[in-house]
């Protein structure tokens, strides 16, 4: 059963639409799935998890994060309010890739200024497709539960891991390859 969930998750990575819905499981859910069905979005989550992890203190940039994603998925109900400009998670997840791979401190503030920017481009880049109130609603707080559950998650386990000298080679290079598919999919996406 657990390898045909996970192979059914991997094909829906796979799709194109990453605004789509899959039929028949309700728009929380969907909501709570749209994270994982955009690739750019995973990056950023990917991104953010290892950096959050590389610090001892990270709870104040998770909040961060939080509060600037529910703004940010309100504020794709703002009437007139256009799509996000193509390639920003790209962009941010290839910064982000670079500040893990350098493991340079940074102060508090920009790093939860730095969380509070991606919560608010991830939630803006979530618009749901036009439907009534309730619905957008319902997804909406669907996308909010899952980037929260999913960057705790990331956060979370990198933080557990121990603090040897291969671990920490090891997120340099998961960082560095977070910046090298963030450039590999920014090109994608502009060549569209």
């Amino acid at each position: 059963m657990k390898l045909a969930s996970f192979c059914v998750l991997a094909l829906n990575l796979l799709l194109p639409l990453a605004h789509g819905s899959i039929e028949g499981i309700g728009d929380l859910f969907n909501g709570i799935l749209h994270p994982l069905r955009s690739p750019a979005h995973i990056l950023v989550l990917v991104g953010l998890g290892l950096f959050a992890g590389q610090r001892y203190r990270f709870k104040s940039a998770v909040v961060a994060f939080l509060v600037a994603a529910a703004l940010g998925l309100g504020f794709t109900q703002v009437p007139g309010v256009g799509e996000m400009p193509v390639g920003s998670p790209c962009v941010l997840s290839a910064i982000l890739g670079l500040l893990v791979a350098l493991r340079r401190p940074v102060p508090p503030p920009v790093v939860a200024a730095f969380f509070g920017v991606s919560g608010f481009l991830l939630g803006w880049d979530s618009a749901p497709d036009p439907s009534p109130i309730w619905v957008s609603a319902k997804i909406l707080l669907g996308v909010w539960v899952g980037l929260a559950v999913i960057l705790l998650n990331f956060a979370n386990y990198a933080a557990m891991c121990p603090r040897k000298a291969w671990v920490k080679i090891a997120f340099r290079v998961l960082g560095s390859w977070t910046t090298a598919i963030s450039a590999l999919y920014l090109a994608l996406t502009l060549r569209r």
